[in-house]
């Protein structure tokens, strides 16, 4: 059965992410199984350390031009993303960061490796959100492409980290065919935060 997980990188590929750069953590093992499942349509690239992860989606996104993306568990492993993200923020490079978290069920519930990540990632990002409904993957992950875009040359802080819960059924929606060009950027930040149907990768 398809998951939330599978539409991520669905997504995800549809930004043009070829290579997501990560270190493995049971918060996304949700979406390491749809890296598997995706047979190489996107590639994990390991790291050996989270912070490397984040060290090299934004060395990406300063050689390529395009989105840098990575990965990392909850915890421990969300926090030791913010030094390369805080790099990306300086260098003005767009990176976005998907982020593992314990399930619902256990927010505040002291569990040992829960995190405010949203007051965590506030200094080194536009634009933070938890997915906690699988009806807002896509709204949330396009924001924070179109974030991370749009804000690489105005604003400084150009990370886009996004949480995300493993395991949560697909809702099986259909695509936006509204369209967002980068080219237009002043307009695409202006109705990005409001405009829920204005979500999609840039027209092909």
């Amino acid at each position: 059965m398809a998951q939330v997980a599978d539409y991520v990188l669905q997504r995800l590929t549809e930004w043009g992410v070829e290579s997501v750069y990560g270190y493995p953590g049971d918060g996304i093992d949700g979406l390491l199984g749809a890296f598997d499942r995706a047979k190489g349509e996107l590639e994990f690239i390991q790291a050996r350390h989270e912070e490397m992860a984040a060290f090299m989606a934004c060395a990406h996104a300063e050689f390529t031009g395009e989105v840098g993306c990575c990965t990392a568990t909850s915890g421990p492993g969300a926090v030791h993303l913010l030094d390369g993200l805080c790099d990306a923020k300086l260098d003005h490079q767009p990176a976005v960061a998907v982020v593992g978290r314990q399930e619902r069920l256990g927010l505040g519930a002291h569990y040992r490796q829960e995190v405010d990540l949203e007051r965590l990632f506030a200094d080194v990002s536009e634009f933070c959100q938890m997915v906690v409904h699988p009806g807002r993957a896509r709204h949330v992950i396009d924001r924070a492409f179109k974030t991370a875009l749009t804000t690489r040359g105005g604003s400084p802080p150009s990370s886009s980290p996004t949480t995300f819960r493993r395991r949560t059924p697909n809702p099986r929606r259909r695509r936006s065919t509204v369209r967002c060009s980068p080219a237009s950027a002043g307009a695409a930040r202006a109705s990005c935060p409001t405009r829920e149907n204005c979500a999609g990768p840039p027209a092909s």
